[in-house]
């Protein structure tokens, strides 16, 4: 078992948001913003928000001395969207506001259309891609085959499900954006301005082109992270806390999850590199494998919580990069907890906790 020494809750945030500044990147909350576009839907087609919603730092820049007259904001260099704010961050920042805005629709889509059986079990789709072809409706194939295996199948399939319901979700806010656009009277729904605008900006984005995102590849993979940080989190469960029963497993992570948190706060390097480091993430970069016994990303404390352990924080940032905001998940109320709901149920119905306990 491994075993945290004292500390206070968070100490692992205060590590991980330190280990960020000693490259100079600093953290922008999109709270605020969020709460600007809600109060003030022209919000979405001002200027501000394109040049990274009013975090362009041009005061500190002038207080420092510059060549722009005084009173004056200086005129941003080539590269950045205002003075002092690289393009390709000015960008995150209004991607991850709108994603974020918009992911209170997602959180809603997917606790309504989950598929459930008439047991009130979540139906999971076969997935396609498994090299094991299982079908997870086979309860007795499914407790026959190997942890490994088992552990498999049920990531792969809960990223299938999330990858159909995100499809629903990005289907429904295109048909509302183009339901306002025929009618050509200049009326909009706010998430159907939010949806043309992040659409806008992803298809104008250099840094976005060049990864080959889109709004509902981005989704999609944002989510697969969390699911496999989720799933992580159940299968260290028992690593840490041997010979418990499911009822104990669900309700410590549940309790565990603002322990978790703070790896949505971080930027997408920065969490990579600890995933990479601490064992979550494996080598071929997908999300169906198990945790590693090895793992160093999640100890016990003294109050018997899974916390994350600060040894594998590695500090990182791209050349050019200054400003993150952190996952959008985290700025949309409820949807990591809802995330970690449809695991955990699963986990439970699936009597995971005890098949990750076999030799």
């Amino acid at each position: 078992m491994s075993k945290a020494p004292q500390s206070r809750s968070n100490d692992f945030a205060q590590t991980f948001n330190a280990a960020h500044g000693e490259v100079g990147l600093s953290r922008v909350s999109v709270a605020h913003v969020l709460q600007r576009i809600q109060s003030d839907p022209s919000y979405l087609f001002g200027e501000e928000l394109k040049r990274g919603a009013g975090q362009c730092p041009f005061h500190s820049a002038a207080a420092a001395g510059g060549d722009a007259a005084e009173g004056e904001a200086p005129e941003p260099a080539e590269g950045e969207a205002a003075p002092g704010l690289p393009k390709d961050d000015a960008d995150k920042i209004v991607v991850n506001t709108l994603l974020a805005f918009l992911f209170n629709r997602l959180r809603d889509h997917i606790a309504v259309k989950m598929p459930f059986d008439e047991a009130g079990m979540l139906m999971l789709p076969i997935p396609p891609l498994s090299p094991h072809g299982l079908n997870p409706a086979h309860r007795d194939a499914m407790a026959a085959a190997p942890p490994d295996v088992f552990c498999s199948v049920l990531r792969d399939a809960t990223c299938h499900l999330l990858d159909a319901l995100i499809t629903g979700w990005v289907k429904d806010l295109l048909l509302e954006e183009e339901h306002y656009r025929a009618l050509g009277s200049g009326e909009i729904s706010i998430d159907a301005a939010a949806t043309f605008i992040l659409r806008l900006t992803l298809d104008n984005s250099p840094l976005y082109q060049r990864a080959g995102y889109d709004m509902l590849s981005i989704t999609k993979t944002g989510s697969h992270t969390a699911i496999h940080i989720c799933w992580a989190l159940v299968e260290a469960a028992p690593l840490l806390v041997p010979g418990k029963d499911n009822a104990f497993y669900d309700d410590l992570i549940r309790r565990s999850l603002k322990q978790i948190v703070p790896l949505s706060m971080a930027s997408l390097g920065m969490l990579v590199h600890y995933m990479e480091k601490s064992g979550i993430e494996p080598p071929d970069g997908l999300a169906v494998h198990r945790l590693p016994k090895e793992q160093t990303a999640f100890v016990l404390d003294e109050s018997g919580l899974i916390r994350l352990n600060v040894d594998p924080i590695t500090s990182f940032a791209k050349p050019g990069e200054r400003y993150y905001t952190g996952c959008p998940a985290f700025y949309t109320t409820g949807l990591i907890k809802l995330y970690l709901d449809i695991v955990g149920g699963l986990a439970t119905d699936y009597n995971a906790y005890q098949r990750l306990q076999e030799a």
